[in-house]
């Protein structure tokens, strides 16, 4: 009994891995054609006033579409990866990949993958920046991309509507302390 019990977690396993893979070609392939749709001819155009309104009407998410947008163009466009490549880099989690973006190159290519493939996430970031320093010898360098949880709350924040806004200011503001809001002598 527990041949087929082990069985079937190796089968789930793989399909897991299968969807996940999926996912991640899928993603390459929606950051190329984002990226064609913006660059040829403004393939968007007819379908909203700019490239930004196009994303929103098609209800693609911003954010993510530049950030998709970035590895593509890096991956498929530039190096053109092949598809075994690019299989190979589809579970790899897409912040890594942009980031990867900004430091491979063709010499560096098959390091790179291999590091991004072999790693695990925070040791894939750490190796990246690393290599990313490296390449800034005797050029001023930008800190290493942090998320900073002010910065997540204030973009949480400009993404809700409108009303959503007023009932968060109606609680977070401060109620009958006009003393705070008046200078001090």
């Amino acid at each position: 009994m527990t041949d087929l019990t082990d069985q079937i977690k190796e089968v789930m396993y793989r399909e897991l891995k299968s969807a996940q893979r999926d996912l991640g070609m899928a993603r390459f392939k929606l950051g190329t054609l984002l990226e064609v749709f913006r660059n040829n001819d403004k393939l968007w155009e007819g379908h909203a006033g700019t490239f930004a309104g196009f994303l929103e009407e098609e209800r693609i998410q911003y954010n993510g579409a530049q950030q998709f947008m970035k590895v593509a163009r890096k991956f498929v466009l530039e190096l053109k990866l092949s598809d075994r490549e690019l299989s190979d880099l589809a579970c790899v989690n897409f912040r890594i990949l942009e980031l990867a973006a900004k430091v491979i190159t063709p010499e560096n290519k098959e390091e790179v993958i291999a590091n991004l493939t072999a790693l695990g996430e925070r040791d894939a970031r750490t190796t990246l920046e690393e290599m990313l320093e490296g390449d800034g010898e005797g050029k001023e360098r930008k800190p290493p991309i942090v998320p900073k949880p002010v910065q997540t709350l204030m973009r949480r924040y400009r993404e809700l509507p409108d009303d959503h806004r007023l009932a968060f200011l109606g609680i977070v503001a401060p109620r009958g302390n006009n003393a705070a809001r008046q200078p001090q002598r």
